[in-house]
């Protein structure tokens, strides 16, 4: 009788893959402790990252603001949570990996598709929220906030230290945008938003 031998296969990440979800030490604390206990995800609520199309509730909030690959603390992470108990669709461009081999220009497929999901995403979006981590240049999330400034559908958090927060500031100041310094003050401000589109949120106790 012959002898057969099973080979196991395994998947080789390219080098140039990197993993942009990690924890980022959060040095300044720019965000708050998570609430303890965290509130439990409503059975409406779906959180959505690229490449994947989004599954869209009646009400979604795109999460704006700095990830500079990898480097900007994982505040996406922490605003999902704090909005889990809510029915609607987060939409989160920061997707898990990135190829650092993908080049910064339409004719590269892999740059076009993350472009292209954010692109649709702001535009379907109920709410923008953004976070500019101060740690950050962020130019990508700057561009966006002067595409959506005028869309009546934007929050901002802009934290004392920002290199371009007198910018966003006074962007906000002249187009009457919602603008707090800090996480904590953005997700209420992210609430009344939802709560003048049509959603129906209880007050907290």
């Amino acid at each position: 009788m012959a002898s057969t031998t099973s080979t196991a296969t395994t998947t080789t990440v390219p080098l140039s893959v990197i993993n942009i979800d990690g924890d980022i030490p959060d040095i300044d604390n720019q965000l708050p402790l998570l609430p303890s206990p965290l509130p439990d995800p409503h059975s409406d609520f779906i959180h959505c990252t690229p490449p994947e199309a989004p599954t869209y509730r009646a009400f979604s909030v795109f999460l704006a603001g700095s990830i500079e690959m990898g480097k900007a603390i994982n505040w996406q992470r922490h605003m999902s949570y704090y909005l889990q108990h809510l029915p609607l669709t987060i939409l989160n461009p920061r997707r898990g990996h990135w190829d650092q081999s993908a080049k910064p220009s339409p004719s590269d497929q892999t740059f076009r598709t993350q472009v292209e999901w954010e692109l649709d995403a702001l535009n379907k979006a109920t709410v923008i929220c953004f976070f500019f981590d101060k740690n950050t240049l962020s130019p990508v999330t700057l561009l966006e906030l002067g595409l959506w400034a005028k869309s009546g559908k934007v929050v901002v958090c802009c934290p004392e230290g920002y290199w371009k927060g007198g910018n966003v500031r006074l962007v906000c100041e002249r187009e009457r945008v919602p603008c707090v310094g800090s996480f904590r003050g953005l997700v209420p401000k992210i609430v009344n938003m939802l709560r003048e589109k049509g959603m129906e949120i209880a007050e907290a106790n």
